[in-house]
């Protein structure tokens, strides 16, 4: 006798003002899925309409709240549906649809649970300021979380069932790819790559963010996530050494002063500055550590 077991498959799209290509990544899409579910977050032209008239369903925020928050709406949209693989693409036309099967692969093979298709093999396509953010943010999230992967910033991914219900984040912006990893890295998801082709001339607006903008959301929250996670490390020991400059500034303005009786400035506000910052780290990374020692008992 032959069981036949029914994998139910969701396609997840965070999108914003997304109208011209919408609806034909939807089409696309619902090739290789049971659904496709559109987050319009606050979009301000027609993403919802042409997603709805390409066959997806659509969540609607009725402001622009961020990438992160746009993924939490579907991460609990899957979770509440009960879904058994969960694939998150963007809307903007950049990864291909037809990819889905192969970054689904490993989640069906039960050989992973998180799986992140990775872009950097097309260096010469990417453009150089995107190449050199990604891969200074993949360090950072190294040092968040110890992951060791190529591309922790890419939005086409799969989810097992596991994932979909154990992964929580809350950052509502961008930061909130690498917050994923670092949480199911955390709970000790079986996470992989797989290559993927991406194409950056799509003919249209391919980021909703201004470069500058983007990196510091981005930035943000992983320096949210180091500090937190070893805080002593992060926090203490540049707090330390900041105290170590400002006691040698006001020693060094003592000593000019009680030769000289000259009151050096710049050397006193050295001094002070470096004195508060240092004492400042160090009372932050004292009080995060006995957060994380209790939270951990």
């Amino acid at each position: 006798m032959f069981y036949f077991i029914l994998v139910l498959k969701l396609v997840c799209i965070p999108a914003f003002n997304a109208e011209q290509p919408i609806g034909d990544v939807v089409k696309r899409c619902l090739r290789y899925c049971d659904k496709v579910v559109v987050c319009d977050d606050g979009s301000t032209d027609l993403t919802a309409i042409e997603a709805e008239k390409a066959g997806a369903i659509v969540i609607k925020h009725f402001k622009n709240k961020g990438k992160g928050a746009a993924l939490q709406s579907l991460f609990k949209y899957a979770k509440e549906l009960d879904f058994d693989v969960m694939v998150t693409i963007d809307g903007d036309a950049q990864f291909l649809p037809e990819e889905i099967p192969k970054i689904i692969k490993p989640i069906l093979d039960n050989s992973s649970d998180v799986v992140i298709g990775y872009r950097f093999d097309d260096k010469t396509e990417m453009p150089t300021y995107r190449r050199f953010g990604n891969k200074f943010f993949d360090k950072m999230t190294k040092i968040a979380a110890d992951l060791p992967f190529r591309d922790t910033q890419s939005g086409f991914r799969a989810y097992s069932k596991k994932a979909i219900d154990s992964i929580t984040f809350s950052t509502e912006g961008f930061g909130a790819d690498s917050e994923i990893l670092i949480d199911a890295a955390k709970k000790n998801l079986r996470i992989s790559e797989e290559k993927i082709t991406v194409i950056y001339n799509t003919g249209g607006k391919t980021s909703t963010k201004n470069p500058v903008s983007h990196s510091s959301d981005v930035f943000g929250s992983l320096i949210e996530h180091i500090a937190i996670r070893q805080p002593l490390k992060f926090l203490g020991i540049p707090g330390i050494i900041f105290l170590v400059i400002g006691i040698i500034y006001s020693i060094v303005v003592a000593v000019i002063f009680n030769d000289t009786r000259y009151f050096s400035i710049p050397s006193t506000l050295v001094a002070l500055g470096s004195t508060m910052v240092g004492l400042m780290m160090m009372m932050m990374s004292i009080v995060l550590f006995a957060i994380q020692r209790a939270l951990r008992k």
